[in-house]
């Protein structure tokens, strides 16, 4: 069944309705009223009961019809949708990289949309390239390597601001780094607020300077543009005291704190509401795969009341009282693919309430409640990704070369495994001639807790990845025993 027209002629022909009944019958199929459909299912069964069709095979057939209410429009709506069907699914096809950048243009103003099409574009292979002072335009825009973010993504950033940013690139050329940017552009529209997230974004990595680096420079540098003692205004002049040129060294910036890759995502949501050159969870790419069974995109697809895990950071957090005066929480998860909202009742806010204060990756396990589409997750359990990823790592592989095997290389090895203590077990690969390794345990004295930190120290002093293994204690590895 493709038209209601056709659901009309069913119901004339077979159960001998007049025109108004079928006409009644396709809006109640359209408008998904219950109580009318079971109405009208006694009366199609016995109207075709009168024209000898079997019951059951009628009934059959009125089920195919309530399914069609699910998708079905008239035939002239159907065929206009499907010549615009077309015509996207041949511009996505020839012109993916145009058509991506056409759509996150269209969805600027939707968080929700504009994530879900970043990842789309991940998937297609297509770079997502944080906003840049000198190729930037106001809308996402198609570069030789992928598509640009706009400006007018980025929060406080404003039209006239835009326009003034646009127009002295325009006039004269592009921007060195940030003193010529802020000595150039028009202080009235480019206000200190805007400059931040600007930096926060990625809007000057062109320069090569660090984000926190020209975050910290920020009050020299307007200073030296002429700012007022507004922090919110900046009165920039556009050349220096007697017509020289100015100058400033980033690298002597003192208090300066680099940020970690957690931090500079962190601010860079802050700046746009969604995470561009990175996520919290590409870490966790391993974890999300072994211990998640639906990315929060592919919970719409799911029946409803089915058992759930997913992976995300929160993105938004109301916590509010029961008419008992408990603590309960209504949360928004984010994952690369989307976000959806996690009710916490009570009982498990008590024992998640730490975590959910906080910004680092969690593991939630629910029961998703999916409505048309909709899909929500009612929690059961919260716990920091971060922690299952430890507690599941049963050892760590450590690859040690011939050539740069030494006894200070050991010892620092050691070191590094005694300040660690837990319950992973330890194995070394030693190469022994070219092409051959000897698989070694370690004595269980040396089992670590397998946290970042640990594993970072170990590569800076081995040189090479440490391999992680999940599930059983020394599987798959036939050990040679440390003495």
């Amino acid at each position: 069944i493709l038209y209601q027209e056709q659901v009309m002629k069913i119901a004339q022909v077979l159960a001998n309705y007049s025109l108004a009944e079928a006409d009644e019958l396709r809006k109640a199929i359209g408008k998904k009223k219950q109580d009318v459909m079971e109405r009208h299912q006694a009366r199609f069964v016995e109207g075709a009961a009168i024209n000898g069709v079997n019951p059951n095979l009628a009934s059959k057939l009125f089920a195919l019809i309530e399914k069609f209410g699910g998708y079905g429009f008239n035939k002239s709506h159907s065929t206009a949708y499907a010549l615009i069907a077309y015509q996207t699914a041949y511009l996505k096809a020839h012109y993916p990289v145009q058509f991506m950048a056409a759509l996150l243009t269209q969805d600027m103003g939707n968080q929700d949309k504009t994530i879900k099409n970043i990842a789309e574009c991940r998937e297609m292979g297509i770079q997502i390239l944080p906003p840049d002072t000198n190729e930037s335009h106001p809308d996402f825009a198609v570069v030789e390597g992928g598509i640009r973010f706009g400006l007018g993504a980025v929060k406080n950033v404003g039209l006239k601001a835009i326009e003034s940013v646009i127009e002295e690139r325009n006039q004269g050329g592009p921007f060195k780094d940030l003193l010529d940017f802020c000595t150039r552009v028009d202080g009235s529209k480019v206000n200190r607020r805007v400059l931040e997230g600007l930096i926060q974004c990625g809007a000057f990595d062109f320069t090569g300077i660090e984000r926190s680096r020209l975050l910290a420079s920020l009050e020299e540098v307007t200073r030296l543009c002429g700012a007022s003692q507004d922090p919110n205004q900046l009165t920039i002049f556009s050349a220096a005291p007697g017509g020289g040129v100015r100058t400033f060294d980033f690298s002597n910036i003192q208090n300066h704190v680099p940020w970690d890759e957690r931090e500079k995502l962190r601010r860079e949501k802050e700046a746009l509401g969604f995470y561009i050159t990175g996520h919290p969870l590409d870490r966790y790419k391993e974890e999300v795969k072994r211990f998640t069974t639906s990315s929060i995109q592919d919970l719409t697809q799911l029946t409803d009341k089915t058992a759930v895990r997913v992976a995300g950071v929160i993105e938004e957090l109301k916590i509010k009282r029961t008419k008992r005066g408990d603590k309960m929480a209504i949360l928004t998860l984010e994952d690369q693919s989307g976000s959806t909202e996690v009710v916490v009742f009570p009982d498990v806010f008590e024992r998640s309430s730490a975590l959910l204060k906080s910004d680092e990756p969690l593991l939630v396990a629910g029961m998703a409640e999916v409505d048309e589409m909709v899909a929500k997750i009612i929690s059961q359990e919260i716990q920091s990704l971060e922690n299952v990823r430890q507690a599941a790592i049963r050892l760590i592989e450590l690859s040690l070369a011939r050539d740069t095997l030494s006894k200070d290389q050991l010892e620092g090895i050691k070191d590094v495994l005694y300040r660690y203590p837990g319950q992973s077990s330890v194995v070394f690969k030693v190469e022994t001639d070219p092409g051959k390794r000897m698989v070694i345990a370690a004595h269980p004295r040396y089992n670590v807790f397998a946290c970042r930190e640990m594993i970072q120290e170990l590569e800076t002093l081995i040189g090479q990845k440490v391999v992680c293994r999940y599930g059983e204690k020394n599987s798959n590895h036939r050990l040679s025993q440390h003495p």
